[in-house]
């Protein structure tokens, strides 16, 4: 918990309600409009896969010499920057198309995982399972791709609501005490 709130100063129960109004205005976002939070979250989604893509190419260039799938890591690297990039710089294209570009980034990550499962006999069942797992999720999606925007919206929407709900519980039971 907060120092601040422990010494029962007002600083900290206005920041607890403000992280809490913030959390269930961002719940109801996403539950009352899907398709436009998720048109919105493209540029975020899209930024984290361009950082994270950079960040697979540097390990992948470092390791590749050290690591026999080095190269396949860069391959990763490379896909995540291109699908980024596309969603940062054209998030109009669409909710469906997000979530289909999402699904296929899910599908080739699940494939790879399972080519380097395999290729290499690296003995890490995890990395099979997690490689079907994540092609089967893909492929749920692409075929889906509203029910995914809705589902994932609601999804957010609902963890995002619970947590401004249970910070709001905690600032009553701090300020009762």
């Amino acid at each position: 918990m907060d120092a601040t709130l422990k010494n029962g100063k007002k600083e900290g129960f206005i920041t607890l309600l403000i992280k809490s109004l913030l959390a269930i205005g961002l719940g109801l976002a996403f539950l009352l409009n899907p398709h436009g939070m998720i048109t919105t979250f493209s540029y975020l989604i899209g930024i984290v896969f361009i950082v994270y893509g950079f960040l697979e190419l540097i390990k992948g260039i470092k390791a590749r010499k050290v690591i026999r799938f080095g190269n396949m890591i860069i391959e990763d690297g490379l896909m995540n920057i291109i699908i980024g990039s596309i969603l940062v710089f054209w998030p109009d294209l669409g909710p469906n198309l997000v979530m289909i570009l999402l699904g296929s980034w899910f599908v080739l990550g699940g494939i790879i995982q399972l080519v380097i499962a395999n290729k290499f006999k690296d003995k890490i069942t995890g990395r099979n399972i997690r490689g079907l797992l994540t092609v089967v999720l893909g492929a749920i999606i692409i075929f889906n791709p509203s029910d995914s925007v809705r589902l994932i919206s609601m999804f957010i929407g609902g963890v995002c609501l619970i947590v401004g709900l249970y910070l709001l519980v905690i600032i009553f039971r701090i300020g009762k005490s």
